[in-house]
């Protein structure tokens, strides 16, 4: 088409694209918004299973099931990840790096598993929260005999918007230079002040035991909780006492039983996974409906509220990107009357 026969708006659209290029009008329609999406734990526990069965660890390197929004196609979100990865009994998964930072919530731990990072061994226990900071390599062994299986939360598509990098490690195992908790002990409240890490996060573990503490010690003491999330933990950053991590949030919430909470939005999208419990969320009018081991995300400058329906504590995990979004100056929240 000549740009000299072109005498209306979608024959100059037409003309446009033929030429990789695209009118400001037309640029409403190529914004990618996305509904709350739920993924059944039934499902997703199945599927995983499954590929156990059938997909060996040396054709994946990782077996992991990811959740999708059918509207994003590819992805679960437009910023951040979250997937389930299980090894089996005497598995493997080999040593690598990448410049996406990586977050794990055990799920199902066991003795005998444990993650290595940088020469680090860190072991797996139900409930414990590890952090695989960017660029720090790191394998994942069960010398146990149940499977493991934890979330893998990732900043994948926030890192996407420069260049994502990665490589493996020269052999499938790295050599242990660290005994166990060694970045708790040098990096924690008591440390010593001239040794430093090479990486701006290190590798750390947050044991449950020491969450469900402090979850019950809220219990006994606190009122009230946060009136959009109850009694809520964020897993701080163990040198600045920050974020989790530069890019990313991850946080607890427990809500007591019969609570609902108040409605708010904010410009950061949060992923779910629910712990213990059951409930709802409503979303922008939408009900989900969610019990132990399902997963859901809320996207961001959604309305919501949730609530316990249920006799007993409920507890969420999540991960959110506001770390991101207020190092940039974007974000946003507000609450309704």
């Amino acid at each position: 088409m000549e740009l000299s026969t072109v005498s209306d708006i979608p024959a100059l659209d037409t003309w446009l694209k033929e030429h990789n290029l695209n009118g400001h009008w037309n640029h409403e329609g190529e914004r990618e918004d996305f509904q709350a999406s739920l993924w059944k734990w039934d499902d997703i526990h199945g599927g995983l299973m499954k590929a156990a069965e059938l997909v060996p660890m040396d054709a994946t390197g990782r077996r992991t099931v990811q959740m999708r929004v059918p509207s994003l196609h590819n992805r679960m979100s437009n910023t951040i990840h979250m997937s389930v990865q299980c090894v089996m009994p005497g598995e493997l998964a080999k040593a690598h790096r990448h410049t996406a930072a990586a977050v794990r919530f055990i799920i199902k731990g066991g003795e005998g598993a444990y993650t290595v990072v940088e020469g680090e061994p860190i072991k797996m226990r139900t409930g414990d929260f590890l952090t695989t900071p960017s660029w720090t390599y790191h394998d994942h062994c069960n010398e146990g005999d149940e499977p493991v299986m934890w979330l893998d939360g990732l900043d994948s598509r926030l890192v996407s918007i420069g260049k994502s990098l990665g490589n493996p490690f020269p052999e499938d195992r790295q050599p242990i230079k660290n005994p166990e908790g060694f970045s708790a002990r040098t990096m924690g409240h008591a440390r010593p002040l001239w040794m430093t890490s090479e990486h701006d996060t290190p590798p750390f573990r947050y044991p449950w035991e020491e969450t469900q503490a402090t979850l019950e010690t809220l219990k006994e003491t606190e009122a009230e909780g946060d009136p959009y999330n109850g009694y809520l933990l964020t897993y701080t950053h163990p040198v600045t006492g920050g974020p989790t991590l530069p890019t990313f949030a991850c946080e607890l919430q427990l809500l007591t039983p019969k609570l609902s909470t108040k409605t708010h939005r904010h410009i950061s999208t949060t992923i779910y996974q629910v712990f213990k419990g059951k409930g709802t969320t409503e979303v922008d009018g939408q009900v989900l409906e969610w019990s132990e081991g399902d997963i859901f995300v809320i996207p961001p400058w959604a309305w919501h509220s949730h609530e316990n329906r249920s006799d007993e504590d409920s507890i969420l995990y999540s991960m959110n990107d506001w770390p991101a979004l207020k190092a940039l100056g974007l974000y946003r929240e507000e609450g309704k009357d």
